[in-house]
């Protein structure tokens, strides 16, 4: 499908004859492609006479734009158009001893995961769907609180990109004025001495209106905040290069701690009523920050109590 696309990448028309010759495919093969492509959101305009185009420029992910944005030469790169989860890609890859850092990006995926089993597919050369993998020595202490440090390394990204009112939820999502833009999912492949950690970043670039109007909570992205959609190329570029350095921090000793202060700055739930839930429980009370490991700092009856992540739901009480 990747073939097709680009082809079709400058929205201007081209025939079935010419993607045809182009492609080395006859007319019928590429009608059938045309087809594919509508049936996973991908909008494309047929005029007779004219042949067909794409309503607006797509730009795809490519390793040499993603190198010539900057991105650290020490990171594998894999793209894929479609696969079920980079995040499954990436652990496939690390069990067969795939070199680290590695980074898998994709046009669409399909079976993709957000925390508690959500789904996440993320359209179709749209937005940003990405996974990260960095190999620590020491096992899982020394990542204690990575996915908050995360948080902070893409709202550094959305702010250099010029995003205003960027906060942080704990403990995994990114909002803009109170608007979820991205999630976060972290994934461990560890023994004693050593783990290898999968970062997974879904970062909305450009969402189409029914996509979002199909999504329980408020949503935004890059495109409806910037004056001119970003290059995808540059916006992964900027996150791998900043997961580099928060990786690099941690691997040296500069752990959650080090990032404490940089995530209560933008936290969104500071000093607010909240209502946890967790399997089996859930709790009210007023959010006070986080702790140096990264729990949730929960105000209860006057005592402050310390809660971890994992299948755990923070929202206002007036939600």
């Amino acid at each position: 499908m990747r073939d097709i696309l680009t082809l079709l990448s400058d929205s201007q028309f081209h025939s079935g004859e010419e993607l045809g010759k182009e492609i080395g495919v006859s007319r019928a093969a590429i009608w059938k492609k045309l087809k594919k492509l509508e049936s996973i959101g991908v909008r494309v305009h047929s005029v007779k006479g004219r042949g067909y185009r794409l309503p607006n420029k797509l730009t795809l992910l490519e390793e040499s734009r993603l190198r010539d944005e900057g991105l650290n030469s020490t990171v594998s790169v894999n793209i894929q158009f479609e696969t079920g989860s980079t995040n499954g890609d990436l652990k496939q890859y690390i069990n067969q001893n795939g070199s680290l850092p590695a980074l898998f990006v994709c046009e669409r995926q399909v079976q993709g995961k957000g925390r508690r089993g959500r789904s996440w597919e993320g359209g179709v050369a749209r937005n940003v769907i990405m996974s990260f993998a960095w190999g620590f020595e020491g096992g899982v202490a020394v990542v204690e609180g990575l996915s908050l440090a995360v948080g902070v390394a893409v709202a550094n990204v959305l702010d250099e990109l010029g995003i205003a009112g960027v906060g942080l939820k704990w403990p995994n999502d990114v909002q803009v004025e109170g608007k979820k833009i991205a999630g976060i999912l972290l994934e461990m492949v560890a023994d004693q001495d050593a783990c290898q950690v999968i970062v997974g970043i879904g970062l909305n670039v450009e969402m189409l209106d029914d996509e979002m109007s199909a999504i329980d909570q408020p949503w935004t992205d890059l495109a409806s905040r910037l004056p001119q959609t970003p290059d995808r190329n540059r916006v992964l570029a900027l996150l791998a290069n900043e997961l580099v350095a928060i990786c690099e921090n941690f691997s040296n000793g500069k752990g959650i701690e080090y990032y404490q202060k940089m995530w209560q700055k933008r936290d969104v739930m500071l000093n607010q009523p909240v209502t946890v839930t967790s399997v089996g429980q859930q709790l009210k009370g007023t959010a006070r920050g986080i702790d140096a490991h990264g729990a949730l700092l929960l105000e209860r009856d006057g005592k402050i109590e310390s809660l971890h992540g994992g299948e755990v739901s923070v929202r206002r009480q007036n939600q």
